[in-house]
């Protein structure tokens, strides 16, 4: 009786041991990241960072608020710049605007206004989208870019780490006078 008590003991240990190792040796699921970049939303404006009741019932923003609730949120941040073209170029490469070209030194001068506008972010700025690529995620790049498209569309977000892109490269491309395709004659509205 005892011999058989031991041995159901060390198979039970032994089961429980190969369990531990297992998990122990399991990746660990690397987090899901997701930016919202978005011009002219106050932070007040949705529910999860503190909006009033009735201005809930006025902005619905039931997702958005999951996603706060439900992951990390972030309720400090310094833009580098009030306006899209520089502050999304600082987002993405972690660098100030300047540094690429994405800003104006002259304060009443925005960059990227017009798709006919021949520059972008540097195809030689790594972005975090890349960075992130390099560890295994799959990225995407949804809605406004406004960071240059290039002749040839080298300056959208597919050549820089973003594996798909379904947006529109600058605001108000649709009437911009025929500056919505790309030399070859491919639309630079829609999915890419």
């Amino acid at each position: 009786r005892r011999t058989l008590f031991v041995i159901q003991f060390l198979a039970s240990f032994f089961l429980i041991l190969c369990t531990v190792c297992a998990s122990s040796k399991s990746e660990v699921s690397a987090p899901n990241v997701v930016f919202l970049w978005v011009d002219d939303l106050g932070y007040g404006d949705l529910r999860a960072f503190g909006n009033s009741e009735e201005v809930a019932q006025k902005v619905h923003t039931p997702n958005i608020d999951a996603l706060a609730t439900e992951g990390v949120r972030f309720t400090q941040m310094y833009a580098a710049a009030p306006i899209c073209t520089p502050s999304r170029a600082a987002l993405l490469t972690g660098r100030y605007p300047i540094r690429s070209g994405m800003a104006s030194s002259r304060p009443n001068t925005r960059t990227l206004m017009s798709p006919a506008q021949p520059g972008g972010l540097p195809l030689s700025e790594t972005t975090i989208a890349e960075l992130l690529q390099q560890r295994g995620y799959r990225t995407a790049a949804v809605g406004k870019w406004h960071l240059g498209i290039g002749e040839k569309g080298e300056h959208l977000p597919l050549n820089h780490g973003f594996e798909s892109f379904f947006g529109m490269p600058v605001t108000n491309v649709q009437a911009c006078g025929g500056k919505n395709m790309d030399s070859e004659g491919r639309s630079l509205v829609g999915f890419y």
